[in-house]
């Protein structure tokens, strides 16, 4: 049982650690908006995981993966929202107050919120879900307790790991907002909005490819 909840446990860590629109933006809301900002963005980003989880583990997300619409609805509105949340970084004033923790602007909700989107809408985190974690259910060993009556535990140990490192990105990127330059860190915030922006737009290429 502790071999199966570490394994998945790392599954978990091995999907969430590849760069991408997440951690960028785990990055840039740590330095511009400080590490309750950015965990609560995480934990919306983990709801989405965790439907994408669910999705694997009773195995919907293979039929998914195959449909060409959904494939270019994906693309299309994750695309967009990504190029809005790029944009919106780039705009972010970054205040370092060692004291008050900097100034948030936008509620608890609204980072919720975009946590969510950004995960449900990431084709990477479709893609992620289904070859990584979905290569660990169908490859489940004999000498484990039967998938079916730990097959839920094990995908909650792979969120756990996942919510993890995204959580010790936000710790060490707030830490750095506290130790570098605040013309730095602007610099920093504008440079994650681009990659985010080039995100969005290898999206909607993607997206247009797959239409011609």
């Amino acid at each position: 049982m502790l071999a199966m909840i570490t394994a998945a446990f790392v599954v978990g860590l091995v999907v969430a650690m590849p760069p991408g629109p997440v951690t960028i933006s785990t990055g840039q809301r740590a330095i511009s908006r400080g590490f309750r900002d950015a965990l609560t963005f995480n934990l919306g980003s983990t709801l989405a995981d965790a439907l994408y989880a669910l999705m694997v583990y009773f195995g919907l997300a293979a039929l998914l993966a195959d449909s060409v619409l959904f494939r270019l609805g994906l693309w299309t509105l994750g695309g967009g929202w990504l190029i809005y949340l790029g944009l919106e970084a780039m705009r972010s004033r970054v205040e370092v107050r060692r004291l008050e923790g900097g100034v948030r602007e936008e509620k608890s909700w609204q980072a919720l919120r975009s946590g969510l989107l950004m995960t449900l809408f990431n084709p990477v985190a479709v893609i992620s879900w289904i070859a990584i974690a979905g290569n660990f259910f169908m490859a489940w060993p004999e000498h484990w307790p039967p998938m079916e009556a730990v097959g839920l535990i094990a995908m909650a140990a792979m969120l756990v790991g996942a919510l993890v490192w995204v959580v010790l990105l936000a710790l060490i990127f707030s830490t750095l907002r506290r130790l570098l330059n605040p013309r730095l860190l602007r610099w920093g915030s504008i440079a994650s909005g681009l990659f985010l922006v080039l995100y969005g737009l290898s999206a909607w290429w993607a997206a247009l490819d797959l239409l011609l």
